[in-house]
């Protein structure tokens, strides 16, 4: 190839254009947009259906199922799955992996959710479609306001949060924890009966007064004039004061007696009660802003814009409200990429002072010029390419870091061994790069080959690994053209060649003769080299069935979560009440001096802030805490306390303390799915499973997510005497809602503010449940009232608390954890359990979680992996146009798996999706060397060698380049498996053992094979002198 000549030729546009890449790098990488993780697709979308007071199994029948039929019309949809509580239905619409653009998909799910609603019950509310539910918020800010009522809060953090979106790249601006108000109307029924008035009159004439209504425009001189006719309630004041007509004899001629509805109810403005949702940041009530970023943006400079604007805005709050950060994603990412910019620092002075070590401080300088030209370039590209900084993305330049080195390390070595053979400076420059550019493509083709099934896959963890394989290539690709084209430009002008020695002397060292030693024992002993070789590799395939799977590990952040579930049915009021005693025990600095902010929410999960988070569910009575614990902090010590602490002040909640998870799933947790029409079948399956996690030891967690039944109290309408009495099923129906639950009738505005009316009784009658047959019950006509004990039977029953459903299908989950063991470990202990489950016909057992998320992923690989293989084949077959030489190659790869194996199990780490993406790396890196020493043997040949002296002086010259380039590499793995965190680390160790053992194994087999394939004979003595003689000829 002539890129070489071409950049000797132009020597000043190389230098010009190398220049221009390091100016353009510099400046891309001061304003690179970067966040914490790479951004994945979330493709799923949330359906709710409310129908207050319809019991869990109509809202199955009704509501769920319906919704559930039309959306599984969809071809592009994988996955429904609802959960259904007494009086709402949330069905989780998930998309297949294979499709990007959602918009139109989205489209397509709410015309057939619109066409699923004529066949609901008319007093459905919605089914509203959801298609955020993945968004994610970089930050969310508590307010806090004592003495403040919700109201007062609302107005000041609305006009707050308007301002707030002039800042550029804000999303939206959500909030979770303001509660809203109601106007309620409490009833004395008493003296609305001594009046002869009925709840339903009054509220008929609430309604036809409290109206936004237009009277039209009329034309005066021309000129169009408005009539606003006036007369809506604009406050709870003039809803006191409105009149409401009392009934008179038919025949009085007095004026119509009027009464103020104050007189008639107790007329008060209050936060919903029992609260919809809650937030309590750090002992008090408290609001939360989340904000989300467009795509695109750079978080920090975000971060300092949004800070920098909240500050400004927090000083035209009233006094007494206070702003703190809960999560900032800003921090997070500056913490994350100083740390992997630590990394990158170390691994390329670690890197560098190998080359130097090696090849001397002038050559050693020559080579590290295309590290960070390399990465400027590849950083440009980036930009183009709409690719952020982030772990991924960071974490791909420090492993190419290792690998493009390589080339230039390859090239001028070449060089300087050329020119202390006796060649022409120039020569010497152009002869390293024809000979060598085809072998070092081909090494960088082959590693982006064996990652391309991470880029083709259609799966949520290839999508977040698809930046890692781009970034690899990029990277690698640009090391390709630096190393032909500015490295022999640099070793042109400023290597310093070494002195002349005679032909074979340069090999004649300590070094190159115990390496000889050891080839000619290995090439006179192949049997016993191979055997043991297979042995050992046998041992390591052994080895690595016994080692724990952990899909993703762990985030090491110092934050934690803790999902908290009450009893089925708890009120939202007794969920609050614990929240904030849980919260008080948190911020105890004498217990927890470790935390150092903490929120809870009530009745809801809170906004997503990281992608993998999945809040939970809206309930009453679940609750959902984050916790941040200060620098330094022993998290699983924190973590250990929490637990005890739960399990002692509070045994009858459900809490699960546990660290956020990486990627896309929750690692750590193996998940049992049970599906079947039947409840107790259902139930009793996920008993069983429950008991067998149990038995485990150190199993903590355990649970399933159908909970309990609750009770429940059947009205039966008896329709004949409720016909008699002149009520229908709505009047009693909306008797029993107004007397428990209270009706929304109409609505205050104030400004933009929509207030909800709502009647309903006085508290005493409210929470008295013995008397639910004395309800009074007010025909739609008018007629006297009548108690619900005359019209209907009230009678005790139970009913779930939730309904699990999965794909049309009953199912129940059932999940665990174990402080000793992976996700993959319990469910191997526990297959036999469940094997022993004797389930019905129609029913079976699924496993979920990372276990599936894995089995997706390796399927995904699988589906590309034998396409990348075959062409990974043809390119060896095009470059050497020998099967027997692709043989040599091919037989190689397994024996890196010894390494592999032996560090793993070294250091007990389990072996992870990453430890394979790490493994396919090797397969990768170690062809690499068969290709260099096979190009050498070719060139040995083609200057008329025996095929013997071909064979060994190729070898002999090979081991220098081959043994730095590698060692290169595991020493700039070093930094990656130390300082970068949990999700490298297992990749980084199973590289570095299969690069230290692989070439030491490759480095004695590839010849061996050679030999053998090709049947070279040895005649005669071997002559060092003659073997390397034509390394030293021009």
């Amino acid at each position: 190839m002539k890129i070489t000549e071409m950049a000797l030729r132009a020597s000043r546009l190389t230098y010009f254009v190398a220049l221009i890449i390091f100016v353009a790098g510099i400046a891309t990488f001061l304003n690179f947009p970067s966040q914490e993780e790479p951004t994945v697709t979330v493709r799923d979308a949330m359906v709710t259906a409310l129908n207050p007071g319809l019991p869990a199994e109509r809202v199955e029948q009704l509501i769920a199922r319906p919704i559930e039929e039309r959306l599984r019309e969809l071809a592009e949809v994988k996955r429904v799955t609802s959960t259904v509580r007494a009086g709402s239905a949330m069905i989780q619409v998930t998309i297949w992996d294979r499709y990007t653009d959602l918009a139109p998909i989205w489209q397509r799910v709410r015309a057939k959710v619109a066409d699923s609603k004529d066949a609901l019950p008319q007093s459905t509310m919605g089914p509203f479609v959801d298609e955020d539910f993945g968004r994610v918020a970089v930050a969310s800010i508590a307010v806090t306001a004592p003495g403040y009522s919700m109201s007062e809060m609302r107005v000041a953090l609305k006009q707050m949060r308007d301002r707030l979106y002039t800042v550029p790249g804000i999303e939206r601006i959500t909030f979770y924890g303001l509660q809203e108000e109601r106007v309620y109307l409490e009833f004395d029924r008493p003296r609305l009966a001594r009046l002869e008035l009925t709840p339903q009159g009054v509220i008929d004439q609430l309604v036809k007064q409290n109206v936004v209504a237009s009277g039209g425009q009329i034309v005066v001189g021309g000129i169009n004039a408005t009539l606003a006719v006036s007369g809506e309630v604009r406050d709870a004041p003039s809803l006191r004061a409105m009149p409401i007509t009392l009934p008179r004899p038919q025949s009085s001629t007095a004026p119509v007696p009027t009464i103020a509805l104050g007189e008639l109810a107790q007329v008060s403005v209050r936060p919903a009660d029992p609260p919809e949702s809650a937030a309590i940041y750090k002992g008090q009530p408290a609001v939360v802003m989340a904000v989300s970023m467009a795509s695109g943006q750079n978080v920090e400079q975000f971060g300092k814009a949004l800070k920098a604007r909240v500050a400004d805005q927090e000083k035209l709050l009233p006094a007494g409200f206070d702003l703190s950060y809960v999560t900032f994603q800003a921090d997070v990412v500056k913490h994350e990429m100083g740390k992997m910019n630590h990394v990158m620092m170390e691994t390329i002075i670690v890197v560098l002072g190998v080359v130097v070590l090696f090849l001397g401080w002038r050559t050693g300088i020559i080579v590290g010029m295309i590290v960070p030209l390399t990465i400027l370039s590849a950083l440009i590209v980036m930009r183009a390419m709409n690719i952020e900084l982030q772990n991924v993305s960071m974490g791909a330049i420090i492993i190419a870091l290792g690998l493009l080195v390589d080339n230039g390390i390859v090239i001028a070595e070449d060089i300087e061994r050329r020119l202390a053979g006796g060649e022409d400076r120039k020569h010497a420059c152009l002869e390293a790069g024809r000979t060598l550019a085809i072998p070092l493509l081909t090494s960088s083709l082959v590693i982006v080959i064996v990652f391309s099934p991470f880029f083709f896959g259609q799966n949520a963890t290839s999508e977040y690994l698809h930046n890692l394989v781009v970034v690899l290539a990029l990277t690698l690709f640009a090391s390709w053209l630096l190393c032909l084209t500015v490295t022999p430009l640099l070793c042109y002008h400023f290597a310093k060649p070494h002195h002349k020695q005679e032909q074979g002397d340069a090999y004649d060292t300590r070094f190159y003769r115990g390496y000889r030693r050891v080839l000619e024992w290995v090439l006179h002993h192949k049997a016993v080299y191979v055997a043991s070789m297979i042995a050992a590799l046998a041992i390591a395939l052994y080895g690595f069935t016994t080692l724990p799977y952990d899909f993703m590990p762990k985030s090491d952040r110092l934050q934690f979560q803790i999902p908290v579930q009450l009893a089925p049915g708890t009120d939202s009021r007794e969920t609050l009440a614990r929240v904030k005693q849980i919260s008080g025990w948190l911020g105890d600095t004498n217990i927890n001096p470790e935390v150092s902010d903490h929120i809870g929410y009530v009745a809801d999960g809170g906004p997503r802030f990281i992608l993998s988070l999945n809040p939970p569910l809206p309930a009453s009575n679940i609750a959902y805490f984050v916790v941040t614990l200060k620098p330094k902090s022993d998290i699983d010590a924190v973590l250990a306390r929490t637990r005890s602490y739960f399990a002692q002040a509070h045994g009858d909640v459900r809490a699960e303390p546990k660290r956020f998870s990486l990627g896309a799933t929750e690692s750590g947790t193996a998940i049992y799915r049970v599906s079947g029409p039947d409840e107790e079948v259902l139930l009793g399956a996920a008993s069983k499973i429950e008991a067998a996690l149990r038995k485990l030891p150190g199993t903590i967690n355990v649970k399933n997510d159908w909970d309990t039944r609750v009770g429940r109290i059947d009205v039966r309408v008896d329709q004949d005497r409720a016909r008699r009495a002149g009520v229908t099923t709505e009047d009693i129906a909306g008797g029993l809602d107004v007397r428990y639950s209270g009706r929304s009738i109409s609505v205050i505005r104030d400004g933009d503010t929509s207030v909800p009316i709502v009647l309903r009784s006085i508290v005493s009658e409210r929470r008295s449940t013995a008397d639910v047959g004395a309800t009074l019950i007010y025909p739609t006509n008018g007629g006297p009232a009548v108690t619900l004990a005359q019209v209907a039977d009230v009678s005790l029953a139970s009913e779930p608390s939730v309904i699990q459903r999965r794909n049309l299908i009953r199912t129940i989950t059932v999940q665990g954890q174990n402080t000793s063991y992976t996700a993959q470990e319990i469910i191997n202990r526990l297959a036999p359990s469940v094997a022993a489950l004797d389930l019905p016909a129609g029913y079976s057992v699924e496993l979920g979680g990372e276990i599936e998320e894995a089995a997706e992923s390796n399927a995904a690989l699988s589906t590309y992996m034998p396409l990348a293989f075959l062409a990974m084949l043809m390119l060896f077959v095009w470059q050497f146009n020998s099967f027997r030489k692709l043989g040599v190659i091919l037989a190689t790869i397994p024996f890196t798996l010894i390494g592999v194996v032996l560090a793993l199990k070294l250091t007990g780490t389990p072996f992870s999706f990453m430890a394979t993406f790490g493994v396919l790396a090797l397969f990768g890196i170690i062809v690499n060397n068969a290709v260099l020493l096979l190009e050498r043997i070719d060139q040995g040949l083609a200057e008329g060698l025996p095929r013997h002296e071909a064979l060994v002086g190729a070898a002999i010259q090979r081991l220098r380049p081959i043994v730095m380039t590698k060692v290169t590499c595991i020493s700039g793995l070093v930094p990656l498996m130390l300082f970068s965190g949990p999700l490298w680390k297992g990749m980084a160790i199973a590289m570095i053992g299969g690069l230290a053992l692989g070439t030491l194994v490759t480095l004695g087999l590839i010849p061996l094979l050679y030999e053998v394939l090709f049947g070279i004979k040895r005649i005669g003595p071997w002559n060092l002198s003659v073997a390397t003689a034509h390394g030293d000829r021009s």
